[in-house]
């Protein structure tokens, strides 16, 4: 599996999860809340494999990757402090607005990988590589992909 299919399924996913977590917050900042912290769990789990598995290996291979994944790297940490500032509110005062402002940078973030980054790793790494770390990505989420016969 290349790790870049990995990654992209698992955008897929978490655009649900952030769709989801809208809606609450529609109804009920309280249950809005506690979803954010499943969700921002997930986006940070995320966040932290793209950064050991794929973007450390792309950095090594290419100058014109180090200030894209620079930019991803900081767009994930905005992205973190924003779910633990969520999570540390009392009561769910300013949630509804933190919570949406989480969901708008993680969107942002997930399209900048899709239309910079992952082009960008699909270009530079060989097929090889890339499969490898679909190996270690799987490893990681504790997937078993036998592949093609």
């Amino acid at each position: 599996m290349n790790i870049i299919d990995a990654l992209l399924g698992e955008h897929g996913a978490l655009y649900v999860e952030m769709e989801q977590l809208e809606q609450t917050l529609q109804e009920s900042v309280a249950d809005a809340q506690a979803l954010a912290a499943i969700v921002g769990g997930a986006i940070e789990a995320h966040s932290r494999l793209e950064d050991e598995v794929l973007f450390s290996v792309l950095a090594r291979r290419s100058a014109e990757a180090e200030g894209i994944i620079r930019s991803m790297q900081r767009m994930h940490e905005d992205i973190g402090d924003a779910l633990r500032r969520l999570r540390a509110l009392p009561g769910g005062v300013g949630a509804r607005d933190l919570a949406l402002s989480a969901i708008a940078l993680a969107r942002e973030h997930f399209s900048a990988e899709e239309e910079l980054c992952f082009p960008l790793a699909d270009q530079v790494l060989p097929a090889a590589v890339l499969s490898e770390l679909g190996a270690r990505w799987a490893e990681r989420r504790g997937v078993t992909y036998v592949g093609a016969p």
